[in-house]
């Protein structure tokens, strides 16, 4: 690498073992800035000393010689940008050279420092600086251990690390890694990605560069590829990490549907932390023909449909830390897949709760098995929608058109089997209309209404209904079995006079107010697993959903039931993207191998100790 010596301001060249320390400046790029050329001319230096970019350059060297350093590192004057190679070594070494710097000078053109201004308005322009919006100082920032933020006027502001409550606030990055407290690689890909969201750079393709040190990824530049610079930065990524969050963007948010297309389709993915459990995860590729994965995918009652179970959470740092496993909806058949934009892109399935945590004692032997996934992994593709639309793309016509409900309503319930269908089959439901099963979706229509007081102030709601599934694979001397799985969805409506509109969510209840009907409703849900002697026939049916009901309005909805070999569960719940099926969906996980499960729980437990 090129430094220069802040005595003689002479470039000198240095390798290996023989780099010296030094000083690295990191600043914003203005209109004209000293360049490798113009500086080794000693004439061009003198005459343009006084012009911004020769005179943050002297500067730098001026408090490298105050900190008792004799080199330092400035990127317009120490690198020759007419050599593309040395250009692209460079850039492939940038991350390394900021993190070995014995200090960095991060020179804020545009913040200054005033005798009249105080602490806050000084804090003030810090936040507004265009310095946090560039894609470049985001390495620069995070890289170095010690890092002095300098006003126009080279006015110090302070350190890093005395400043790392409000630059996090600004950057959104933890406070931790800003004080290498916590090391890069411990955060999801996701989460990293994060921080470049809302982040610029003048070239497009220089928005992957800049990245290369944040995901210890070293490649060749292309410069005029455009936006398959951060295609080819993904596919990077994937040969050294098995980190499936990158993966984890919103595909609304993106032109691409295998890999996002700017950093910006991860903005959410801030509280996306890496979750392996006690199993290896094991490594997925990218061949010609897509995205090669091992993962558990959950089942639907669609064979164009499933869940891929990723190996990353969504940590809620607001409701007692609850996690909810990142799953990834899949279009498509015979294990070629491409990635589904409807009902949504991204699904947080609950593994915590606490509803379910304080009622254990009802569970069983399944209490506290709140994650129902199977530990069966299936190998399939994930490609682009192209691949798989040419293969199946009649078949997917049809699939996608069972989402189009008119008029839409407002809630339903997905029927997913986290761990298969153990030789169960569907058999009916009540109502059978209400049943969806192409798109694996449950819509209850029929409603229960009773009122609480002689007043009808309130009233409760109630929209249900049964599905069936019957197991034809027992032996002949056996009797077909059936298990009933009751679902309802119920609203308390109290008439209020108020003319506030007001919304809050949370994962048990929804409230709403509105002023034009004056009043408010609190939806809830319930599941459970009804006895199994109850479906031969279709009067005990209805005797059985007429009893189911009685005791929602008595106030039991569960979102978590065990009986006997049978489990159903409905803690996560999400607002589809365009309304299609409904507004608002709620995830129904059903296993029919509870005992299974349990041991596959126990053993696990016997093997970590």
């Amino acid at each position: 690498m090129r430094l220069i010596n802040v005595h003689t301001l002479d470039i000198q060249y240095f390798s290996g073992t023989s780099i010296p320390q030094y000083a690295i400046l990191s600043h914003t790029w203005g209109a004209k800035e000293a360049t490798f050329q113009k500086w080794t001319n000693k004439w061009t230096r003198l005459t343009h000393k006084h012009s911004p970019g020769f005179h943050k350059v002297l500067a730098t060297c001026k408090q490298a010689r105050r900190d008792g350093l004799e080199y330092a590192w400035v990127d317009t004057v120490c690198i020759d940008k007419s050599s593309s190679a040395e250009l692209s070594e460079a850039i492939n070494s940038m991350y390394t050279w900021y993190e070995k710097a014995s200090v960095c000078y991060v020179y804020l053109s545009d913040v200054v420092l005033s005798t009249s201004e105080t602490d806050i308005d000084i804090m003030d322009s810090l936040r507004q600086s265009r310095w946090f919006t560039r894609g470049w100082t985001l390495q620069e920032l995070i890289a170095p251990d010690s890092v002095q933020f300098y006003t126009k006027d080279w006015g110090l502001l302070g350190t890093k690390k005395a400043l790392a409550v409000l630059i996090s606030t600004i950057t959104g990055i933890d406070e931790a890694c800003l004080k290498k407290e916590k090391r890069l690689r411990d955060y999801s890909i996701a989460h990293r990605m994060t921080w470049a969201a809302k982040r610029e750079t003048t070239r497009e393709e220089d928005l992957a560069y800049c990245l290369l040190g944040i995901f210890a990824i070293n490649m060749p530049l292309l410069y005029g590829e455009g936006p398959k610079a951060f295609k080819r930065l993904q596919e990077e990524i994937i040969k050294v990490s098995d980190d499936h969050s990158i993966l984890a963007f919103e595909t609304n948010l993106s032109d691409g549907t295998l890999f996002a297309h700017h950093p910006s389709a991860f903005v959410n993915g801030g509280c996306i932390h890496p979750h392996y459990g006690r199993r290896l995860t094991l490594p997925f590729s990218m061949p010609n023909a897509g995205l090669a994965m091992t993962t558990p995918l959950i089942r639907t009652l669609s064979p164009y449909w499933v869940l891929a179970v990723f190996n990353c959470v969504q940590v809620d740092t607001g409701n007692h830390m609850q996690r909810s496993q990142i799953c990834l909806p899949l279009f498509g058949k015979d294990n070629q897949f491409m990635r589904a934009r409807i009902p949504v892109s991204l699904i947080s399935r609950n593994i915590d709760d606490l509803y379910v945590m304080n009622s254990t004692e009802r569970l069983g032997a399944a209490a506290g098995v709140l994650d129902l996934t199977t530990r069966t992994e299936t190998s399939y593709y994930i490609s682009y929608f192209g691949r798989v639309y040419s293969a199946y793309g009649r078949e997917m016509d049809v699939a996608m058109k069972g989402f189009e409900v008119y008029p839409q309503p407002d809630h339903g319930f997905m029927i997913t089997f986290p761990r298969g269908m153990a030789g169960y089959r569907l058999h009916t439901a009540l109502p059978r209309r209400d049943l969806r099963d192409d798109i694996s979706y449950f819509i209850p229509t029929s409603r229960y209404v009773r009122s609480f007081d002689s007043s009808q102030e309130e009233e409760l709601q109630i929209s249900s209904g049964i599905i069936v599934f019957k197991n034809d694979s027992l032996p002949d001397d056996h009797q077909p079995k059936c298990v009933g799985v009751y679902l309802a969805f119920v609203t308390t409506t109290s008439s209020i006079a108020s003319s506030t509109i007001a919304s809050t969510t949370n994962s048990n209840t929804t409230t709403s107010t509105t002023s034009s009907s004056s009043s408010t409703q609190h939806l809830r849900w319930a599941c459970k697993v009804s006895p199994i002697q109850e479906f031969y026939d279709r009067t005990n049916a209805k005797q059985v959903l007429a009893r189911a009901n009685q005791e929602a309005f008595l106030g039991n909805w569960p979102h978590y039931y065990h009986y006997e070999n049978t489990i159903v569960s409905a803690r996560t719940r999400f607002q589809t993207q365009r309304g299609e099926p409904c507004r608002g969906t709620v995830m129904v996980e059903i296993v029919f191998d509870a005992e299974e499960l349990v041991r596959e729980k126990d053993a696990e437990e016997r093997d970590f100790e």
